[in-house]
């Protein structure tokens, strides 16, 4: 018997974007449902144990804040279970939202539950289905087999742009030369006083401690250490490795070496830092961090002047205040291009549109941008900024049976709490 539902809108991907997204076509009245190849959601922020949303917030010792909305309503989940998030200023000096990893996938499962948006875990999108200029149904796989899913409009919020791929729609890989950021495996370690020095400069001193006593596999010579008040677990964002595709033999080569990798700089810290002498290794990843991959082509490109000059537009549906932050050099902290404090930048409904299918809307890391505005957009708060409208442009888009103008959009957005 075939396996088939329908739907008006089908997000893929159940990371920071996927779930802002889910939760804005939802508020907007569409039914919805959530596809996640992961036992959990969260992407980056639980699989890959990055513990700190960047972006809430412009840069500076002085944020504004410019993301609310559906990410907002992440935010007040984490504060009922007991867990809330803590705005912190990082090591960059630019202001972050530190959560608890575990705490945030259950934190997104309450909200999908409250919002009714159907969600289907440990599932795999391997196949498209489209009609001249649209898509119209997704082929799945799960452990009893494949099933189809029909929707009127689709997000893709996968991250590496898998719907775009399959579904034939243009995408590019990283930059303009197919260049792309440095991926990372964070790991996490217990038993630290975070008391003592914690900077990528005291990380710096104890990298080079273990490389001139001989130790291998430590490849970048320092990184940051996310830390939550009161605790004595810490994440480390030190492991890289430069991605080549996402083929599964390139896939599990990067993943060993990252492995590799982060046990190697969990020793040495334990060794040559200063509040590390009781540390335990206690989570790789468990899965390896993209920065950069595929992304979408869309219908208007946010650019790098943009992002530095603050650019203001009628037809911005999300806000972007995090600085550029590029991790080109694989050995080297990242650069960051200087914006000025407070400024922040409108990101177009057409970054969020694909270019050849009309029903399909990009969210999160993979919206068209050029090399240094993806820079600023890459960010997990700015993903649930964008994977917010893109939800709400899809839901009207099924609504209306054609493509919502910005204003529609901005409409809708901003009675969800939206920030435009």
């Amino acid at each position: 018997m075939e396996r088939l539902e329908q739907y008006d809108v089908a997000v893929v991907g159940g990371g920071t974007a996927g779930c802002a997204a889910a939760a804005g076509a939802v508020m907007t009245g569409a039914r919805v449902v959530l596809i996640e190849r992961n036992a959990y959601l969260g992407g980056e922020a639980t699989h890959s144990g990055v513990g700190a949303f960047c972006g809430f917030t412009t840069c500076g010792k002085n944020p504004v804040r410019v993301v609310e909305g559906a990410g907002n309503l992440v935010l007040e989940e984490l504060e009922k279970l007991g867990a809330p998030a803590q705005n912190r200023l990082s090591a960059s000096g630019n202001w972050n939202i530190s959560f608890q990893p575990e705490y945030l996938k259950c934190a997104l499962d309450h909200l999908l539950q409250k919002l009714q948006a159907d969600l289907l875990l440990h599932s795999l999108v391997i196949g498209a289905q489209t009609e001249k200029d649209r898509i119209c149904a997704l082929t799945c796989a799960d452990d009893e087999g494949m099933f189809t899913i029909r929707a009127k409009a689709f997000v893709d919020a996968s991250g590496d742009a898998n719907l775009v791929r399959l579904a034939g729609a243009r995408f590019s890989w990283g930059d303009e030369h197919g260049q792309v950021q440095a991926a990372s495996l964070p790991f996490r370690l217990s038993g630290v006083d975070i008391t003592k020095d914690m900077s990528p400069r005291a990380v710096k001193r104890a990298v080079d401690q273990a490389r001139n006593a001989g130790m291998k596999h430590l490849p970048r010579e320092s990184g940051f250490l996310l830390t939550l008040e009161g605790s004595q677990m810490v994440c480390a964002l030190i492991p890289s490795v430069m991605p080549e595709g996402l083929f599964a033999r390139e896939l599990t080569r990067m993943e060993q070496e990252l492995r590799e990798q982060a046990v190697s700089y969990a020793l040495a810290l334990k060794r040559y830092m200063p509040g590390m002498e009781h540390s335990e290794l206690v989570m790789i990843g468990p899965s390896i961090g993209f920065r950069e991959t595929r992304k979408l082509v869309g219908r208007t490109q946010l650019t790098g002047e943009d992002v530095l000059s603050g650019h203001k537009r009628a037809d911005g549906i999300a806000r972007g205040g995090w600085k550029p932050e590029i991790h080109r050099n694989m050995t080297e902290m990242a650069t960051y291009l200087a914006v000025k404090e407070g400024s922040w930048f409108d990101i177009p409904l057409g970054a969020l549109q694909s270019e050849t299918l009309e029903n399909l809307y990009g969210a999160g890391r993979m919206i068209w941008a050029d090399d240094t505005a993806f820079a600023a957009v890459r960010v997990m708060g700015t993903c649930f900024a964008t994977g917010h409208a893109a939800g709400v442009a899809a839901a009207l888009r099924a609504r209306l049976g054609q493509t919502p103008c910005a204003e529609k959009v901005r409409e809708e957005l901003q009675k969800q709490g939206a920030l435009i």
